[in-house]
């Protein structure tokens, strides 16, 4: 079913509702860009193909079984919190927090509450090359959420396509009475052809982890520092990385990567808010790459450092709060 349509001149840009694995989906894009988001599974902007190109930037999954194994690892899930919680603990405002054990090795809770659960769809609309579509979760509408993390929030996505960008504008809510602790991140899951791509980072520092995969609190430098800046090839290199971003020191807060096969650079920015990007790519031989943007770092509510450093933020009652990034896609000639 089409939602909207409006031509003007040669730019068309549509949003419909469409079946997607099984599952009702919003399909939007113009001439430059087509992305889908998938509202019960988590609000993932599943899919998002370079049209001129035909190029699918994002890791998609073949099934709704396939998604299910590792609903992390396709599209851009939304993490809130992001990452690790050690044994799913940590105190704040007087409360003791106890979040469910679901990384059964290491013993963490791991990346949140939202990216599984059902969003409603708020606002599906198009004119001109813009398109709009707008998802909101509230967490009075899952105990499962309220029993481990008792706050009333609520977090809405706003995805806006003009051109060859897309802005995703996540908006946080507190509409308890108590400050809630706020960390958000992104797994975004590119395609990244090891053999050709090339990625860079704005980063500073890299978190030394522990063997539970939690920062330790000690910041050491990137060996590789320079050439990450610039641009390098990540073939049979394994990453789950935790980076301190470089945003701050007046460089754009952003990863890129470069996919020469296909003449396609991606430029992902974020706010200042993001101080913290993981890289992941598992073992750097099975064509994806994980850029993550988080506003705060691994397992930052029991870091002994301080909120500047950690990104720990408060939400006071009735207060919102505003994190926007962006991808922009631009074609080159292929390598």
């Amino acid at each position: 079913m089409l939602i909207s349509r409006k031509e003007e001149s040669t730019i068309t840009a549509f949003v419909q509702e469409i079946p997607f694995l099984q599952q009702q989906a919003i399909r939007a894009g113009n001439d430059n860009l087509e992305f889908v988001i998938v509202p019960d599974w988590g609000s993932n902007l599943i899919s998002l193909v370079d049209q001129r190109s035909r190029h699918p930037l994002l890791r998609v999954p073949h099934s709704a079984e396939e998604f299910w194994e590792t609903p992390v690892l396709y599209g851009t899930p939304i993490l809130f919190p992001p990452n690790r919680i050690e044994d799913g603990r940590f105190s704040y405002g007087g409360r003791d927090y106890q979040l469910d054990v679901n990384e059964k090795e290491h013993h963490n809770h791991i990346h949140g509450f939202v990216h599984t659960r059902k969003w409603k769809v708020i606002k599906a609309e198009a004119e001109g090359e813009h398109a709009v579509v707008v998802t909101q979760f509230d967490s009075a509408d899952h105990g499962e959420v309220t029993r481990q993390f008792p706050h009333h929030f609520i977090l809405r996505m706003t995805y806006a396509l003009e051109g060859s960008s897309l802005d995703k504008t996540a908006e946080v809510w507190n509409r308890g009475t108590d400050p809630l602790p706020l960390g958000l991140g992104f797994h975004t899951t590119f395609n990244f052809p090891e053999e050709t791509a090339q990625f860079s980072l704005t980063a500073a520092k890299r978190w030394r982890l522990n063997s539970r995969l939690l920062p330790t609190g000690e910041l050491e430098e990137i060996p590789y520092k320079k050439v990450m800046q610039t641009g390098m090839s990540l073939k049979g290199i394994p990453l789950d990385d935790v980076y301190l971003s470089g945003g701050d020191s007046g460089a754009a807060n952003e990863a890129a990567l470069w996919l020469q096969s296909a003449g396609v650079e991606i430029r992902y920015r974020v706010d200042s808010h993001f101080k913290h990007w993981v890289v992941y790519n598992f073992d750097g031989h099975h064509g994806f790459l994980c850029p993550e943007p988080y506003t705060w770092v691994t397992n930052a509510p029991n870091l002994e450092l301080p909120p500047s450093l950690t990104g720990f933020q408060e939400l006071k009652p009735e207060e919102s709060r505003m994190f926007k990034t962006n991808i922009t896609v631009s074609n080159r000639p292929k390598r």
